[in-house]
This record gives structure tokens, sequence and C-alpha cells, in this order.
């Protein structure tokens, strides 16, 4: 009976012990449950200060060095990072190279203008980064910040860049087409896009002030000064709304664009290498290049701002810095949702299934 009981005491505490046992992990559980998901990564200036805190001077040399070299490579970057942020956010998308086996972004009709020294200001950004510290910065981080230094570097104002931005892990070869704006597209559809995703009439006129710098191909302003028709099929010599000077050597300019698609324009005649609010002066002079440009000067729903902006480039600084940093922020990925790309222009491991 001793042993017997013996046996039985131990049997009553291994039992006691799984009871415990099993307490401690429901109440982990419930713990769990009522703590949710982790909290999200928050993104912050200062966010490379202890793992990489000279992240933002060696994006600065580099792109610096590039803009010196070719000075179309503000306007190529600030186009490549609408193009990243505007189609499924800040993610760098944009940047991964299509392959033999998966399409991406850069296969998009609307995506095959975008210019290569943009994409080698970025990646040259990043191979200096992995030198200095490896496996840290993002590409998305990199974009936005590169683009901020060169708003800045051609005379526009510096706004904040919270980082902290994950690199995506996929890359939609037809989203771009759908999601951005075309240059042939009325302004009540762009406002449309704009407002899709969260940004106001007013931000959409500030952030097409970058248009300021770089220029345009020749066809996608053609139909303005070539066999233009009005609304009622009326044929007349150029768009009339355009400063027919103007108009006259545009046509001149691009005589040859058929032959030749890499014929271009500047987008603001008057100071093409500068950041500045000339591009809204030009519209008021009818000196849009594109249609889509001109319109907001005849849409009652942006022409204030096209007028306030001619009027006053410190408005439109200030303007210009609060929405592109609202830009920055849209659609980000962190934690789980991204990766930190060992190269700008490929997935770590593939891309995943959309």
């Amino acid at each position: 009976m001793r042993a017997g009981s013996t046996h039985q005491a131990a049997a009553m505490r291994r039992m006691s012990l799984l009871l415990l046992a099993a307490a401690a992990l429901l109440a982990a559980a419930v713990v769990a449950v009522h703590a949710g998901p982790p909290p999200p990564v928050k993104l912050s200036p200062d966010f490379y200060s202890q793992t990489c805190p000279r992240a933002e001077r060696i994006i600065a040399e580099v792109v610096q060095s590039k803009q010196m070299a070719n000075p179309t490579t503000a306007a190529g970057v600030l186009r490549v990072f609408f193009h990243d942020c505007f189609v499924s956010g800040c993610d760098a998308s944009v940047l991964i190279a299509p392959t033999h086996y998966a399409k991406s972004e850069k296969d998009a009709d609307i995506n095959h203008s975008l210019p290569g020294d943009a994409f080698d200001a970025v990646v040259r950004s990043k191979l200096a980064l992995e030198l200095e510290c490896p496996g840290v910065v993002s590409c998305a981080d990199i974009l936005a910040l590169a683009s901020r230094v060169l708003v800045t570097m051609t005379g526009g104002p510096r706004y904040p860049v919270p980082l902290g931005r994950k690199d995506s892990l996929s890359s939609n070869p037809t989203a771009p087409d759908v999601e951005l704006p075309q240059s042939n597209f009325t302004v009540g559809r762009i406002i449309e896009l704009f407002v899709a995703k969260g940004f106001t009439v007013q931000e959409m006129v500030a952030l097409s002030g970058a248009h300021t710098l770089g220029f345009s191909h020749c066809q996608e302003f053609a139909s303005r000064i070539y066999n233009y028709r009005d609304k009622g099929g009326k044929p007349a010599p150029f768009d009339p709304s355009m400063n027919p000077t103007y108009a006259k050597g545009l046509q001149a300019a691009c005589q040859d664009y058929q032959k030749d698609p890499t014929i271009a324009a500047f987008n603001d005649i008057m100071t093409p290498g500068k950041f500045d609010n000339m591009y809204y002066v030009n519209i008021e002079r009818g000196l849009g290049l594109l249609s889509t440009d001109e319109d907001m000067w005849s849409d009652m729903r942006t022409k204030p701002f096209v007028q306030r902006y001619a009027a006053n480039n410190t408005d439109f600084f200030e303007d210009f810095a609060i929405a592109m940093e609202k830009l920055s922020l849209y659609g980000v990925k962190t934690g789980a949702d991204g990766e930190i790309r060992r190269r700008c222009d490929a997935f770590n491991s593939g891309p995943i299934t959309q």
C-alpha cells in the first residue's frame, strides 16, 4: 500500500504540473488575443541614426555627383519616385527588373520611358551604402531621400523624409497603366485618381509643379501641335490655348518625332533646370507643354491654385513640401510586409505571387 501511495502521489504531482502548464498556455493565448499584432514600425527621420548614421550623406554625395554629370537626373528620379509611390505605395516596386520568369512594373507601357539615369542613381547609392552598412538601408528609403536631395539641389524646398520603409515583395506589371495619370487624361480624371488615394485637388496641383524640371517626348503632346481638332471637330494649326510662337517652335523642333521618338522638349521652357514656380507662370502665359498642364488653367477646380502658385513661389514651396512628405508616406511597407533588398532591382528570394 505504501508503494502504491507513492506512485499515486507522483501521478497527482504530474497531473498538477500538466494543469499548471495548460493554464499558463491558456493565459498566454488570452494575452496574445487581447494584445493583437505587434505595433507597426514608426517611420522617423532618425531611423538610421544608430545603424547607418551616414546614410543620407552617402546618398546625397552619389546623386549630387550624378546630377552634375547629367542635369536631367533630378527630373528622372522625381518621376520614378512618383511612379513608385502612386502604384501600391512607396516600396521600390518600380525598381524591380523583369526576368525570363516574371514581369514587373517596368514592363508597363507608361514606365517604358522612365530614364535609366534615375535607376542608376539609386543603384549607385545602394552599392555605396552596402559597403558602409550592409543590409540596413532599404531601396525605398534611398529613392525617397534621393528625391528630396535633388529637389533641394535644384533650388527647391527641403522637407522632412521619415525613414524606415521596407522594400516590396512583389511588382505588378499591369498596375501602373491603370493607376498612373496619362498625358491625355482630362483634369477631372486625374483628380479622381488623386482623390481615390487620399490626396486633395490642391495637393495634386502642388505635386504637378515637379514638372518644372525635366522634359517630355514629342509624342506626348503631338496632338496639340499637329492635326489639331477642337471638341467640335474643327481643325486648327495647333491648340489655340497655346502661345502661337511657342506652338510653332514646338512644331519645328518635333517635326521628325515619328522617325525619332526620343525627340523631346523641356516641360518648363523658361527655367528648365531650376526648381521654381515658373511651371505655373508658363501655364498662365499659354506655355504649358502637356494638355493636362494647360487644362489646369481652364478647370475652375484647379485654376485658383495655379494662380496662387504662379504669384507666390513661397506658397508653392510650402505646399509642395507638405504634399511630397504625404506622398512619401503613401502605402509604405514595414515589418513582415517587406524586406531590405540586397539589390534594388531584384527580390532577395523571388517575388511573392499576388
